[in-house]
């Protein structure tokens, strides 16, 4: 082949080079070159919720521990400058009252079932006038241990068992079905503390003989797809408190009225096979609680399978006065969820990471304020930034793309979590191209509980100054949030797409 003068083979060569680096610079402009890539491309479409049907009776069945330490929360005869309630009574039997009255609120309203529990779990009585009495009457609380296990594994049983000879029809259920489902609301109110004096000889729980054996019977609830909360509460208090440690020891303990911290914790172990209707009871029962709770921190909530925010929420990429020459931001109109663009300066190369933040706003629920403060709330979770694939164009694979790495993350005063990071072009040859991220926040289920568990609990129980918090509810309660419905939560998420300025 001939080249006209002053043309070599080697200069047509170079212009060959020229023309497809111009090809593949023009193929980047229409997709991630100058201009960014689309966000239908990296947000995917929304999958629709399956709702599954739950068989469950329509009853609540409160479980009340009615051992000999339960007496102390029930004001004796009445007496007003026990209690700080205007009729004399007290907190803890208010709650009691309003366990009768929340089931009212439900669509459609619930039948109370009550069941004792001390030594044995007792059978269920189809009334809720015991509730009642246990509210007001110390004399229920007779019982020598507490067999908090043994009714938590009795909440998956039917109340009733089918009668010998009934048909399927009979009960609603369908044929082959050999029992009745179980209970729609399931609530264990106890302090806390395992008692019986059974003890686990070859590793099993099946008499429930320690706080082991109740996080074990909890795990398996989760397990199975239940769903379930406990709530914490304080209380007036004035009655003996029995040692587990020094066993038969028995301490005197009265709160003062004029200080709530001196007040006893007691729980709410709250467990129903549907979750939604869980959250749906929970979220009712705390709303009537509080117009009884005047104290300072009076409810605590540990959502074992609640969500902890309530949406996307918002974000904003702030970039500070050092960084201003070398990085550009953008948000998106439509927040749901968060879109950001940063634009990078190519010299950063040479420049070196720049820094940035990513404030985000999350709209927690009502299980997770209850959980804690803002501030604590954002120590609870771990933040990854995960890319997102995008279907590039023929010969994107000879492109460079920017660096974003996370270093850390706290609140701001505004209650935000801010994510703070660094961008920075590598070193390269390749032509400048768009690259698409997926910020996520989720709960570290490496921490064991919120930090509220941990300030209600106590590793000893023989003086009574320790009576305002529980023994060992740290240990019993420790992971009980690292199951499949809490693990797949997405508590924040902000799309991120990054290139050139």
């Amino acid at each position: 082949m001939r080249y006209p003068r002053g043309f070599s083979s080697q200069t047509s060569g170079r212009m060959w080079a020229i023309a497809f680096s111009l090809a593949v610079a023009f193929l980047y402009g229409c997709d991630g070159g100058a201009d960014p890539i689309s966000w239908e491309k990296i947000i995917p479409a929304p999958t629709p919720n399956t709702a599954s049907t739950i068989r469950a009776s329509n009853h609540l069945v409160v479980y009340l521990d009615t051992s000999g330490s339960m007496a102390g929360y029930v004001s004796p005869d009445g007496q007003i400058n026990f209690a700080v309630a205007p009729d004399g009574q007290t907190v803890f039997s208010h709650v009691l009252q309003e366990l009768r009255n929340v089931v009212t609120t439900l669509n459609p309203p619930a039948d109370v079932v009550f069941r004792r529990v001390a030594s044995n779990v007792e059978p269920p009585l189809f009334s809720d006038l015991e509730l009642g009495q246990a509210s007001i009457n110390r004399s229920v609380y007779t019982g020598a241990e507490t067999n908090l296990a043994g009714a938590i594994n009795l909440f998956p049983a039917p109340l009733q068992a089918k009668p010998r000879g009934a048909s399927a029809k009979d009960d609603g259920q369908s044929d082959g079905e050999e029992e009745p489902p179980p209970a729609l609301f399931h609530i264990l109110v106890t302090d806390g503390v395992q008692s019986t004096k059974q003890q686990r000889v070859d590793g099993s729980c099946t008499a429930g003989s320690d706080y082991v054996c109740v996080k074990k019977a909890i795990s398996g609830l989760l397990e199975k797809g239940w769903g379930g909360s406990v709530i914490g509460i304080r209380s007036e208090f004035h009655g003996k408190v029995f040692s587990e440690i020094n066993r038969g020891q028995a301490l005197q303990y009265a709160s003062r009225k004029s200080d709530s911290k001196t007040f006893r914790p007691f729980y709410l172990y709250v467990f129903s096979p549907d979750r939604e209707a869980l959250d749906r009871l929970v979220e009712a029962l705390k709303a009537r609680l509080r117009t009884l709770l005047k104290q300072e921190d009076p409810l605590r909530e540990y959502a074992l399978t609640s969500h902890y925010s309530n949406g996307a929420g918002s974000a904003e990429i702030i970039i500070p006065k050092e960084s201003a020459d070398y990085l550009e931001r953008t948000r998106a109109k439509e927040e749901n969820p968060p879109r950001l663009t940063l634009r990078i300066d190519v010299d950063t190369e040479k420049k070196g990471p720049q820094p940035f933040d990513i404030a985000v706003n999350i709209p927690w629920s009502g299980h997770a304020r209850d959980a804690g403060t803002l501030q604590e709330l954002a120590g609870l979770l771990r933040w990854e930034l995960l890319e997102v694939l995008v279907e590039s164009p023929k010969g994107a694979e000879r492109a460079r793309h920017p660096e974003i790495k996370l270093n850390s993350h706290q609140p701001d005063e505004q209650g935000r979590v801010v994510v703070r990071a660094t961008a920075h072009w590598p070193q390269g040859t390749g032509a400048p191209g768009w690259k698409a991220y997926r910020l996520v926040g989720r709960l570290d289920l490496e921490k064991q509980t919120p930090p509220w568990v941990k300030r209600w609990s106590t590793d000893v129980d023989t003086t009574a100054n320790v009576a305002d918090r529980t023994l060992n509810l740290e240990i019993a309660l420790a992971g009980l949030w690292n199951n499949s419905a809490t693990r797949s939560q997405v508590i924040a998420e902000v799309y991120l797409r990054v290139g050139p300025q």
